[in-house]
């Protein structure tokens, strides 16, 4: 009798792609994010911006999701966890530039306070 074994690997989505900016004048630091956030790639990307927030004291840190495809409730939970951390330090913290189904998550969520303030530049 002749046995197959087939072995499957699991693979890990890559993690959202981030570019960081720093205003040192205005003490901005943006991070925009192209991609998708979900709960396979919220905890390493959770883990690389609070690495890069670690590294800069800044004054108000905006992340920018326009370019994200997805985010799901896991993304919107590190969202939440990092506005938290930020905002302890006494810096300012919101989300520029949702697509409209992160928008719609983030209000059904009760989140709507980390979208970008109006008349924010």
């Amino acid at each position: 009798m002749t046995s197959i074994s087939q072995c499957f690997f699991a693979t890990v989505p890559p993690t959202p792609r981030m570019t960081v900016e720093s205003d040192p004048v205005r003490g901005r630091l943006t991070i925009a994010l192209e991609g998708d956030l979900d709960c396979a790639t919220a905890p390493t990307l959770s883990a690389r911006m609070r690495t890069i927030l670690d590294r800069r004291p800044v004054r108000q840190v905006v992340i920018d999701v326009a370019g994200l495809e997805f985010c799901d409730i896991a993304g919107a939970r590190m969202f939440l966890h990092l506005r938290q951390e930020v905002t302890g330090s006494g810096a300012a913290y919101w989300l520029r530039g949702p697509r409209a189904h992160i928008r719609w998550l983030l209000l059904h969520l009760d989140a709507g306070h980390l979208l970008e303030p109006a008349g924010e530049p």
